[in-house]
């Protein structure tokens, strides 16, 4: 039953930000169009601007979500956020928090939805990398690979999101963009277990079995009794006989 709940909460929030998003494509639509002569030099963003009462009444929602969480009420605390967000959908922390939260429950649509809400706003490498992990649970690969793109182009130091990038190419069938994504992360982080031993993986997967076997020997350095390490000197074996 909250499961139920909370999905129509989440289909709630996300009605009354496609609503309020319609409204102002609309009215933008419908307004004169200026001559060249008459735009201005310097692009405007417009905000929609949210009153001081909405204000306070945002966060008083998202001050009493946190307490809840505090509390481990966490389907209370969901509810809060999907009313703060009906009154100002880009209040930021609250879309950060309940995006979080839908990721924690595993409702990926929702979580992605607010994800790339955020990443629009901020610019932010950690929202798109959110946004590239929540697309890639819903086998989404595409639009994973693009977001994760660009985190990475954002942020390049972080070889997590690279190894991330690294298994979306994979699913995808591109298997050598996927080993310069992990050769980058291996920069970054040269020890790398987890890296090393999917580059391995990859590497015989192209057949280049030389290759994987100089993997598999950094590998025996720095952790002989490690069990993926069994599979993937396995594999380079299996693949020499064929």
């Amino acid at each position: 039953m909250w499961t139920y709940l909370l999905i129509l909460l989440a289909v709630t929030a996300l009605l009354v930000i496609f609503v309020r998003r319609t409204i102002l494509f609309l009215r933008k639509r419908n307004e004169p169009r200026r001559k060249p002569e008459d735009k201005p030099k310097e692009k405007t963003v417009k905000v929609e601007k949210v009153g001081r009462k909405e204000a306070v009444e945002v966060g008083a929602f998202f001050q009493k979500g946190e307490s809840l969480l505090k509390a481990g009420k966490e389907e209370e605390a969901i509810k809060l956020f999907v009313q703060a967000l009906a009154i100002n959908p880009a209040h930021l922390e609250t879309q950060q928090k309940l995006a979080m939260l839908y990721m924690q429950k595993q409702m990926y649509a929702a979580a992605s939805a607010l994800f790339r809400q955020l990443a629009e706003q901020t610019k932010d490498p950690l929202h798109y990398s959110h946004l590239g992990l929540a697309m890639f649970q819903q086998s989404n690969f595409e639009e994973s690979r693009d977001a994760y793109q660009k985190a990475v182009e954002l942020d390049s130091t972080r070889p997590q999101r690279f190894a991330s990038l690294a298994q979306v190419y994979r699913k995808l069938g591109e298997t050598q963009n996927a080993i310069i994504a992990l050769n980058k992360a291996l920069d970054i982080d040269s020890k790398n277990l987890e890296f090393l031993l999917l580059l391995g993986d990859l590497q015989v997967e192209v057949g280049n079995l030389e290759i994987a076997s100089e993997i598999a020997a950094q590998v025996v350095e720095l952790d002989s009794e490690n069990e993926a390490l069994k599979d993937l000197v396995r594999a380079i074996k299996t693949t020499k006989k064929e």
